[in-house]
């Protein structure tokens, strides 16, 4: 929590929360849009806009004075109050929060003009600062410092026009369109827009060694330098190392390797989809190819077809890859069900869609080795991508190894999204979606190393029947494509599926003896439940635990075994330690209450007492899982990428009881954490997360952990792997 901030939202609150057009915030203390938004409308009462909507727009532009220490009218105290929280917001210090301009808010304005790259740094406060300032980008540096150095050379020369763009180091949307309103300026367009259209192509000077356009050969090499390609210096001048990173570029890129930079090259460095009408070697369509469309194709020169093997109307039909093979063309596999929303996107889907994948692939005959590409169908945001896409794929990939490993993963998708899965490992070839050339993962990003297509436009060729739309595709040679297929294999899928009801009851007989001889009588006498009771209570939650050992390749009978074992070793001693932990959070809920009364009420109530025998921690619910271990469990498979989600902080005791409390009363989330307490344990004890190759050794050693460490753990191993044997015994003649 930073106080300043703190102070910041506790006046505008207290300001402006009787005006109707303002949105009261929450006090935490932390910069965010929220705070940001209440700023900006604060402002916008203070200009009196009548309908603020807290986006500093064209009217508010218009309307904001210029500030600086001659600003002394009590008019404005308030408005300079707004850009002092603006400051304290975006990490300066005006040295007060007076409603006064004086050295010290100008030394903070100086200093935020230095880091924006302003020549003229003169603590004065123009509209353009002030606007920059009520936003959340960053003006220090957190990533590249040649990308900073950019940013600010921008800021510089173009700010007149284009405004203040972020000097955080990072190459973003924003950065991207600063270099295009850049190249317009110098073009001499009246009014640039940063869209990178057919009156910039015509415009664009033809550059090679020797040329003299200094300003024009700056923005070439920024634009070299954020594509991944460095010139070396930004000095203006097109010397031999510029023009080495040009034909690096071109080589990248497909394009004609010269080393000169001529209309198609600046289109590649400065929009997605680089020339929409180059050529292209590969396409993808959702046609049917006959006899005479592949010969449409291939008299246009393509190579290499992208089809679907799912979808009833846009999948191969039969016969199909025997016209494409015969047209002498390749294939690329395309697997997509939806993927159009990020809804679609976690684990338990991506597991689902590897089966999927691989049934669907292996029915056509696509051989060993066979990249297919999953589809990531719309503008996911870079968040998006860490939560919900990055998990999607590792369960896949995981699932595909898991499934025998006979094809390899590959993705489509906007370029982010396709680099930032392909260096978390879990894919081999980008099919990227450049024709969005809106889409916020295309804008401000490289291409992908591993691109193999690059999609840049949809065209209409042939007549008659030979007559197709398709998606022009640039053809990198990274993927070889499929030119044969081979007779399907027969496919153990290896997943578990759902028990069937005929083996219950022969289940239970055998699970209740072997559990009557493990238990001594005391500890019969102490269960909450029978044995034959704790049967039926792990068949309740059969679809559950069915789904979990898919997500994660995990064999369903381990599971069921240390699930099985701990409802029938429940006890009524785990019912008190149950209370003494419940205990010990209401009082560090209560103790918190009352540190939060004001002093006076304090004074005169005494604080809550600690609980006789309150505990932090115990283990509990149907799976008897302790609040650290949960955690411990669900950081790791976070950090893994395994799933999605937060992870939290064991030494926090907020986040201990908020655990420990859904463990204990949710028992859904208490199973669904068992099989991550069981992959942490496979990497405590050093064996691969392959869960179905797993020996009798690996299954002990796993299960062993789930208990703990020593010899009483060794001692549950072994004994809860007799119930795995009964499990994996009757689930291997239900999945075979």
């Amino acid at each position: 929590m930073d106080q300043m901030v703190l102070a910041v939202q506790e006046w505008a609150n207290e300001t402006y929360e009787s005006n109707s057009n303002y949105n009261r915030i929450e006090e935490n203390g932390r910069t965010g849009w929220p705070t940001i938004t209440a700023l900006t409308t604060a402002l916008q009462i203070e200009l009196g806009i009548t309908t603020p909507t807290g986006s500093f727009g064209p009217a508010t532009t218009s309307l904001c004075p210029t500030l600086s220490t001659t600003s002394s009218s009590p008019q404005l105290t308030n408005i300079i109050k707004v850009l002092q929280g603006a400051l304290f917001c975006k990490g300066y210090n005006p040295t007060g929060f007076t409603g006064t301009y004086g050295n010290g808010t100008k030394t903070a304005i100086t200093k935020f003009q230095t880091d924006a790259g302003l020549k003229n740094a003169d603590g004065i406060t123009t509209p353009m600062i002030f606007k920059a300032l009520l936003n959340m980008d960053a003006f220090v540096n957190v990533g590249d410092t040649k990308v900073r150095s950019i940013q600010q050379y921008l800021n510089r020369d173009y700010s007149q026009v284009i405004g203040l763009i972020a000097c955080d180091g990072r190459y973003s949307r924003s950065t991207n369109k600063a270099l295009i309103y850049a190249l317009q300026i110098e073009e001499g367009i009246p009014e640039p827009n940063g869209s990178f259209g057919p009156t910039t192509t015509s415009l664009l000077p033809t550059l090679s060694t020797g040329s003299m356009q200094t300003k024009f050969i700056y923005i070439l090499q920024f634009s070299l330098y954020v594509n991944g390609f460095d010139p070396n210096e930004f000095d203006g001048s097109f010397g031999q190392e510029c023009r080495e990173a040009v034909r690096q570029f071109q080589e990248f890129c497909m394009l004609t390797v010269d080393g000169i930079v001529g209309k198609q090259t600046w289109a590649s460095l400065l929009v997605s989809t680089g020339d929409k009408t180059r050529k292209g070697a590969a396409f993808d369509c959702v046609t049917t190819i006959t006899p005479a469309i592949a010969q449409t194709l291939v008299s246009n020169g393509y190579t290499h077809a992208g089809r679907y093997i799912i979808g009833d109307w846009k999948k191969l039909k039969p016969g199909e890859l025997d016209t494409i093979f015969a047209a002498g063309m390749k294939v690329y596999p395309i697997y997509q069900s939806s993927g159009s929303s990020v809804n679609y996107f976690h684990p338990a889907q991506g597991a689902k869609d590897a089966k999927g994948a691989l049934i669907a692939a292996n029915s056509y005959g696509f051989p060993f080795g066979t990249l297919i590409y999953f589809a990531v169908d719309y503008d996911a945001l870079d968040g998006e991508v860490t939560t919900n896409i990055i998990p999607y794929f590792s369960a896949l990939y995981s699932k595909m190894l898991a499934l025998g490993g006979r094809y390899r993963i590959g993705i489509y998708g906007p370029r982010n999204v396709c680099s930032r899965v392909a260096e978390a490992g879990y894919s081999f070839s980008s099919f990227v979606s450049d024709m969005s050339t809106g889409f916020s993962g295309n804008l401000g990003y490289p291409l992908p190393k591993d691109w193999a297509f690059d999609q840049i436009a949809t065209i209409t060729i042939g007549s008659g029947n030979g007559k197709i739309e398709i998606d022009n595709n640039i053809y990198s040679g990274r993927n070889p494509g499929v030119s044969f297929v081979v007779a399907p294999a027969e496919l153990n899928t290896l997943d578990d599926e759902l028990f069937l009801n005929q083996y219950r009851t022969n289940v239970e007989d055998q699970l209740v003896g072997v559990a009557d001889y493990h238990m001594s009588t005391l500890q019969k006498a102490k269960a909450l439940r029978s044995r034959a009771a704790a049967v039926a209570k792990v068949f309740e939650y059969d679809a559950l635990i069915t789904q979990l050992s898919q997500t994660y390749s995990m064999r369903k009978a381990m599971i069921q075994a240390v699930l099985f074992r701990e409802l029938c070793f429940e006890g009524a001693e785990d019912v008190v330690m149950d209370s003494l932990v419940a205990s010990y959070y209401s009082y560090k809920h209560s103790y918190e209450d009352w540190e939060n009364l004001p002093l006076v009420i304090k004074a005169i109530t005494p604080p809550p007492t600690f609980p006789i025998g309150a505990q932090e921690d115990c283990s509990t619910g149907h799976a008897q899982i302790f609040a650290k271990t949960a955690i411990n469990s669900n950081n790791y498979a976070v950090q893994e990428r395994i799933i999605s989600g937060q992870t939290f902080n064991v030494n926090d005791w907020k986040d201990m009881g908020y655990v420990w409390n859904k463990l204990h009363t949710d028992q859904v989330y208490n199973i669904s954490v068992c099989p991550l307490v069981l992959l942490l344990a496979a990497e405590q004890v050093q064996v691969n997360r392959v869960f179905y190759q797993y020996d009798i050794p690996k299954v002990k050693k796993v299960i062993a952990r789930y208990n703990g460490t020593g010899d009483q753990a060794i001692q549950y191993g072994e004994e809860t792997y007799q119930y795995y044997t009964i499990f994996e015994y009757y689930n291997k003649m239900i999945r075979e």
